[in-house]
């Protein structure tokens, strides 16, 4: 709760110093120059938007007996930033934080997260992402529509762990950092020349399974292992709302 409330005041600062100190300066521009064209499309922009939202789990919960299960509705947000390199078109980079807890039936873990959040409230819940790739604006008045794709790398978390008993050993490794493709789009409203208010959807399909591998050991036999895939991890819809800072790069030369 001590995050989402951080982020959100995060968020209403940055839009009220993109905001409000330009809405001063529109209506001295209007004043004095009302003939003029109060926004400007650039040549060469470079963008950094910041959004908060809700993420959408899409995948479901495969083998949850195994990986742990998340919830259905989770707390998301993204950094984002755009670079031009041609007419309309950027590279980008994004890092993202989705905000939940893994539910598992390993009493260890689920001790050793609850020591973490009492002495860092809310950390066993990030899940960082990071993607890369290109997208493209269409500009029409103040209006911004921004479609992209790439690919990523999430990190929900990863185990490995083994017990001997009897001379039998079992050992369990879980991976649950899958890459994944991104799809989405942002749909921007500019409120002056270097800030935007956005809507901001963003798709991610997981572009290979996590895998979980139980591997068990008796002496003098063959080892029996087992091994179950899910496509639950980086398979979720995120839709946020948030301000995006631009300046046209070409025009600072």
């Amino acid at each position: 709760m001590k995050t989402k409330t951080l982020l959100g005041i995060l968020l209403l600062y940055l839009f009220v110093i993109g905001v409000i100190p330009t809405t001063a300066q529109e209506k001295e521009y209007f004043t004095t120059s009302k003939c003029k064209q109060r926004i400007e499309s650039m040549q060469r922009p470079f963008m950094m938007s910041f959004s908060l939202g809700s993420n959408f789990n899409t995948g479901g919960n495969d083998y949850s007996e195994w990986f742990g299960s998340r919830a259905d509705v989770a707390t998301q947000f993204n950094m984002r930033m755009n670079v031009a390199f041609a007419r309309n078109w950027f590279a980008y980079f994004d890092l993202g934080l989705s905000f939940y807890k893994i539910q598992t039936d390993d009493l260890v873990q689920n001790i050793g997260n609850s020591l973490l959040d009492e002495l860092f409230p809310g950390l066993s819940k990030i899940k960082p992402s990071v993607a890369l790739g290109v997208s493209y604006i269409v500009e029409k008045n103040r209006w911004q529509l921004m479609p992209r794709a790439g690919i990523g790398w999430l990190s929900a978390g990863s185990s490995d762990k083994s017990k001997t008993i009897d001379g039998k050993t079992t050992r369990l490794e879980i991976d649950r950092t899958p890459i994944f493709f991104n799809a989405g789009t942002s749909i921007g409203y500019r409120t002056s020349n270097k800030c935007s208010v956005i809507l901001d959807v963003s798709y991610r399909c997981p572009m290979q399974s996590c895998k979980a591998i139980h591997t068990t050991t008796l002496p003098d036999t063959p080892p029996v292992i087992v091994t179950k895939k899910s496509h639950s991890w980086a398979n979720d819809l995120s839709v946020s709302i948030g301000i995006q800072l631009q300046m046209d790069l070409k025009k600072n030369k």
